[in-house]
C-alpha cells in the first residue's frame, strides 16, 4: 500500500505512473502493509486531508520491490527487531494498482483503517469449531498432491489440538470476514514433514486462500500473523518450502535457502530471520 493525496493520484493517472518526492531523495517510494498503514499515517500524516490508499499488486510491478527496515528521519540506524517495510525502487506503474481507497480523517485528525481493510480477522481455528469441517475439506483438497495419505480427519485432529501435544507443536490460524465466512488458513508447526530437512523449525505451512478472496491481502495478512506469532514465541528464524510461490515470499522478506525434492517435485526451502 502507498499513501498519497488525491491530487497526486489524479496526476499519476495523467502521467501513467505514480511517483513521490522520496524517489528522488532516497531512491525509493515508501509503502506499507495494510497492518502497518494506520500507524504510519498517524505518525507522519496526522491532520492531512484528501488522502488515498493505493493498493498495489507486487507481482504486477515493473520496478523492483525490496523489504527493508524503516528509514529513520533523524538518521539513526535501524534496530534488529524493527519490522520490514516494502520499498519500491522506481515509479509505480498503474497496471500494478488494484484499487484506490479514500482515507478520511477522524474529527481529531487521526486515521483509522477504512472498512475495506478491516473486512477480515485472524483467529486460532480451535476458537471457531463451526468452521472445522469446511477448513478440513479445503485443506485436504489443497494439499492432496503433497500429502495424499491425509484425510479430512487428519486436519480435524490438527484443528482441535493447538499448542503442544504428543511432543509436537502446531497452531492453525483462520481468516474470517465480517459475515463469518472462511477466507483462508495458515499454520505454524515445529516440523512440516519435509524429508531430509535439517532446518530446526518452526515452519510456516499450508497457506491457503479461497479463490474469491485472493488479491484482497488475506494471504499476506496470514503470513504476517504467523511470522509475528513466531517472533512472539521467541524464535530467531523460521522456514517454509514452496513449489511455486518463492518469488512472492521473497518479496515479503523471505530468503532462498536451497532447492529440494518432495514427492519428486522441485520445491524451494526459504528462511525468514526474525
Amino acid at each position: 500500500m502507498h499513501l498519497t493525496n488525491s491530487a497526486t493520484w489524479i496526476e499519476a493517472q495523467q502521467q501513467g505512473s505514480i511517483t513521490a518526492p522520496s524517489l528522488a531523495a532516497e531512491g525509493f517510494i515508501h509503502c506499507s502493509t495494510e497492518h502497518q498503514m494506520r500507524d504510519v499515517a498517524n505518525k507522519y500524516y496526522r491532520g492531512a486531508t484528501n488522502m488515498v490508499l493505493v493498493h498495489i499488486d507486487p507481482a504486477a510491478l515493473t520496478s523492483p520491490l525490496k523489504w527493508e527496515p524503516p528509514a529513520h528521519i533523524d538518521g539513526s540506524p535501524s534496530l534488529p527487531d524493527e519490522p520490514l517495510f516494502p520499498h519500491i525502487y522506481g515509479v509505480i506503474n498503474l497496471e500494478a494498482v488494484i484499487r484506490v481507497i479514500d482515507f478520511p480523517l477522524n474529527p481529531d485528525g487521526s486515521f483509522d483503517l477504512p472498512a475495506q481493510l478491516t473486512a477480515f480477522s485472524i483467529t486460532l481455528i480451535n476458537q471457531v469449531p463451526h468452521h472445522h469441517q469446511e477448513a478440513a475439506e479445503l485443506s485436504c483438497e489443497a494439499w492432496k498432491h503433497d500429502f495424499p495419505e491425509d484425510t479430512t480427519q487428519t486436519y480435524l485432529d490438527m484443528f482441535t489440538a493447538t499448542g503442544t501435544y504428543a511432543n509436537r507443536f502446531v497452531e492453525v490460524f483462520a481468516a474470517l470476514n465480517q459475515a463469518d465466512e472462511l477466507l483462508g488458513l495458515a499454520t505454524l508447526v515445529d516440523d512440516d514433514e519435509l524429508p531430509g530437512a535439517t532446518e530446526p523449525g518452526p515452519w510456516l505451512a499450508a497457506v491457503f486462500v479461497v479463490p474469491e478472496a485472493r488479491k484482497l491481502g488475506v494471504g499476506s495478512a496470514l503470513v504476517d500473523h504467523v511470522v509475528s506469532r513466531s517472533r512472539e514465541l521467541g524464535y530467531a528464524e523460521m522456514f517454509l518450502y514452496t513449489e511455486h510461490q518463492d518469488q512472492w515470499y521473497q518479496k515479503k522478506g523471505w530468503s532462498y535457502l536451497r532447492d529440494t525434492l518432495f514427492n519428486d517435485i522441485k520445491h524451494v526451502v526459504m528462511r525468514n530471520a526474525l
